[in-house]
C-alpha cells in the first residue's frame, strides 16, 4: 500500500505563486479602474450639484429681474469661470462666516475658501461656462420672452478631461402682454342702448341719429359708448360695496391686537387688495374708453363747445365722470401701495417669511412703476428711487438678487426712454396714461368749467 504524499514539489509551489500573482494582478487593476471610475462619478455628481446650484440661481435672478441675465454678468456667453476664492458671482454669496453675522461681505466672506475644507479641495478643480441667449433678439414676437441658457462644466479626471453639460430654457417676458388693457364689456349692447338713452330716438339707429344730425357714425358712437360707460360705473353699487368692505376690514385692523401678526398680516392684505382691484377696475374703464375719446379728437369734438344734436350739458357731465373715474384710479393706487407697504414691518416680514416679503416687493415694485407716470404724482419718480434705496440697503448681503435688481432699476432711472423701452408693458401704460389722459383732462376742465359758468 502507497503512502500519501504531504508536501508540495517546487513545480507546484511556483505554479501556485505564478496564478496567485496573476490574480493578484487581475485584482490590483480592477481595483485601481473601480477606483478611477468611483472619483469620475463622484466628480461627476459634484458637476451635477454645481450646475444644479447655477441653474437655480438664474431662475431666482429671473424671478426678481427679466433682465436677471444682464445683471450677472452672463449676458450672451461668458469665459471659463471657477468656482473657489468668489471667482465668479454665482459663488460668492455661499456662507455668512464672519462676525458681525446676518450680512454677508461679497469681499471679505461668502466664498469658498481654503478654509472651508474639504468642500474647497472637493471643487477646486471645477471650471465652468454659462450662456444665455434670448430665442428672439428683437421685436414683439413671444420667442423674445424665452432664454435659451447652456451651463458647461470642465475638470481634469483621472480618466482624462471631464464634462458635463446643461442646457434649459427659462421664461423672461419682456414683450407687451397680448390682452386688450380695456374693460371686457359687450359692447354691441352698449352700441345698442345708445339711441335710446344717448339721444333720445329708442326707434333709430346710430347711422340713422347720424344722417339727420349730418355728424360722423364713429363720433357718435364714441360719444355714447363714453357717456353710458362712466354713467354706468358711476351709478352702479360697486364703489359702495367696495368702500363698505374697505370700512369693516379698517375696523377689525384697528380692533386687533399688535402681537396677533397673522390676523395684523392678512387684514392689511385684503385692504392692500382691495384697494388695487379697485384701481385695476378704474383703469380698464379709463384705457377702454382713451381711444373712444380719441376717435372724437379726430373728428374735431375737441374744439366744440356745445356740440351737435345732443345735450351739451349731459355730454359734460359724462366727461366729468371720466375725469372722476381717473382720479379713483390714482387713488386707489395710492391707497394700495400705502397698505402693501406696512405689510413690510419687520415683525410682520420676519413671521411670514423671505418668500412672502418677495411676492410684496414684487407687487410694490408694479405699482410704484405706474405711480411715476401718472400725471397728478410728481413726486413718483422721487418715491420710487427711495423705494428702490431701501431695497437695495436692507438686500446688501443678504438678498444678492434684489440688490442687483435694485441697483440695475435705479441706473434704468438715470434713462426714462431706456427704462420704457425695457418694459413693453409699461411704456403701453404709460401712453395711455401719460400721453393721452392729460389730453383728455385738459378738454373736460375746459368743457366742465364752460358748464359752470354759463
Amino acid at each position: 500500500m502507497k503512502k500519501s504524499r504531504c508536501a508540495f514539489t517546487l513545480v507546484e509551489v511556483l505554479v501556485g505563486c505564478s496564478i496567485l500573482a496573476g490574480i493578484s494582478l487581475i485584482y490590483l487593476i480592477f481595483v485601481r479602474s473601480s477606483s478611477k471610475e468611483m472619483q469620475f462619478s463622484a466628480d461627476h455628481l459634484n458637476a451635477v450639484v454645481l450646475s444644479q446650484k447655477i441653474s437655480e440661481d438664474l431662475i431666482e435672478e429671473l424671478a426678481v429681474n427679466p433682465y436677471g441675465f444682464e445683471t450677472l454678468g452672463v449676458s450672451g456667453s461668458t469665459s471659463q469661470q471657477e468656482v473657489i476664492e468668489g471667482r465668479s458671482v454665482f459663488f460668492s454669496f455661499i456662507e455668512d462666516t464672519r462676525p458681525p453675522y446676518g450680512k454677508i461681505g461679497i469681499n471679505s466672506d461668502g466664498a469658498i475658501g481654503p478654509q472651508m475644507q474639504p468642500l474647497y479641495d472637493t471643487v477646486n478643480k471645477f471650471k465652468f461656462t454659462v450662456a444665455g441667449e434670448r430665442l428672439a433678439a428683437t421685436g414683439d414676437h413671444e420667442d423674445r420672452n424665452l432664454i435659451q441658457s447652456n451651463i458647461d462644466f470642465f475638470w481634469n479626471a483621472t480618466t482624462g478631461r471631464g464634462e458635463f453639460n446643461t442646457a434649459m430654457q427659462m421664461f423672461s417676458p419682456v414683450t407687451c402682454k397680448k390682452v386688450d388693457l380695456g374693460l371686457i364689456l359687450d359692447q354691441a349692447t352698449i352700441d345698442a342702448r345708445i339711441p335710446a338713452e344717448v339721444f333720445a330716438r329708442p326707434t333709430s339707429n346710430i347711422a340713422e341719429i347720424a344722417a339727420s344730425m349730418g355728424e360722423n357714425v364713429a363720433a357718435l358712437q364714441a360719444l355714447g359708448r363714453i357717456a353710458l360707460v362712466t354713467r354706468d360705473f358711476v351709478v352702479s353699487q360697486y364703489y359702495v360695496r367696495r368702500k363698505n368692505d374697505l370700512r369693516q376690514l379698517n375696523l377689525r385692523l384697528g380692533n386687533t391686537l399688535a402681537t396677533d401678526l397673522e390676523q395684523q398680516f392678512e387684514l392689511r392684505k385684503s385692504i392692500a387688495e382691495t384697494w388695487y382691484e379697485m384701481a385695476q377696475i378704474c383703469f380698464q374703464i379709463v384705457a377702454y374708453l382713451e381711444p373712444q375719446f380719441e376717435i372724437m379728437q379726430t373728428q374735431g369734438k375737441f374744439q366744440t363747445t356745445t356740440g351737435a344734436g345732443f345735450n351739451p350739458i349731459t355730454f359734460q357731465q359724462d366727461l366729468f365722470y371720466y375725469r372722476i373715474i381717473f382720479e379713483y384710479f390714482a387713488g386707489s393706487l395710492v391707497q394700495a401701495r400705502y397698505y402693501y407697504n406696512t405689510m413690510l414691518t419687520s415683525d410682520l416680514i420676519r413671521y411670514k417669511g423671505g418668500k412672502a416679503q418677495i411676492q410684496l416687493l414684487q407687487k410694490l415694485i408694479d405699482i410704484y412703476r405706474l405711480v411715476v407716470i401718472l400725471p397728478s404724482r410728481s413726486g413718483g419718480m422721487q418715491e420710487y428711487r427711495a423705494f428702490l434705496a431701501r431695497i437695495k440697503s436692507f438686500s446688501e448681503g443678504r438678498n444678492p438678487y434684489l440688490y442687483r435688481f435694485a441697483t440695475f432699476e435705479r441706473s434704468l432711472l438715470d434713462q426714462p426712454d431706456e427704462w420704457m423701452k425695457r418694459y413693453a408693458n409699461l411704456e403701453r401704460l404709460n401712453h395711455i396714461i401719460a400721453v393721452r389722459v392729460p389730453v383728455i383732462l385738459d378738454f373736460i376742465k375746459t368743457q366742465t368749467v364752460g358748464m359752470i359758468t354759463q
